[in-house]
């Protein structure tokens, strides 16, 4: 876990505890980006999920102005899709930083086990494997192949080479998801 990571983590869950839906020039926006089926998608995320993708898909909106990837709507659907794998988990807010702590303190051999168990333990591994179950959700939406590479993608970075996402790109998207 990088330093920064407990802060960003803290702060997500502060944030995460304020139930309200985001604002709707937020969602409007975020209409004009997305693919009927990845709205859909996206509009199945709580609120707080919501509220931050909104953030992320801004913050690399930001960063990548100006670049030869700027204005291209593949990086902004993956950031407002990353995380849809967290939906499997079932998890609140509560559960979900319970299974962070678990996840690094666990080894991957032992989540492997509980994703075929029930109960508490599958869903701490279905939450901490929110990034393959995406990818899959992404894909079952019709959501852009982008989208699903960088959810399967995002919280590997060994696995950016393979995604085929263009580094840059994945720098703004993994800062922003930092952020």
């Amino acid at each position: 876990m990088t330093t920064g990571r407990p802060l960003h983590l803290a702060r997500r869950f502060v944030r995460a505890l304020w139930p309200g839906p985001p604002r709707p020039e937020d969602v409007a926006w975020v209409a004009g980006i997305l693919d009927p089926g990845e709205l859909e998608l996206w509009r199945s995320l709580p609120n707080h999920d919501q509220r931050y993708t909104i953030r992320v898909a801004r913050l690399v909106d930001d960063e990548l102005a100006g670049t030869e990837f700027a204005v291209d709507e593949r990086w902004l659907a993956a950031a407002l899709l990353h995380d849809t794998g967290k939906l499997d988990a079932g998890l609140g807010v509560v559960g979900r930083s319970v299974a962070t702590v678990i996840g690094a303190c666990t080894g991957t051999a032992r989540v492997d086990r509980w994703a075929q168990a029930s109960g508490f333990r599958r869903r701490v591994a279905w939450y901490l494997r929110h990034d393959e179950r995406g990818a899959d959700r992404i894909r079952a939406a019709g959501g852009r192949d982008e989208a699903a590479r960088w959810a399967w993608a995002h919280h590997q970075r060994r696995r950016w080479r393979e995604s085929g996402i263009p580094t840059p790109v994945a720098e703004a998207l993994e800062s922003a998801d930092n952020a």
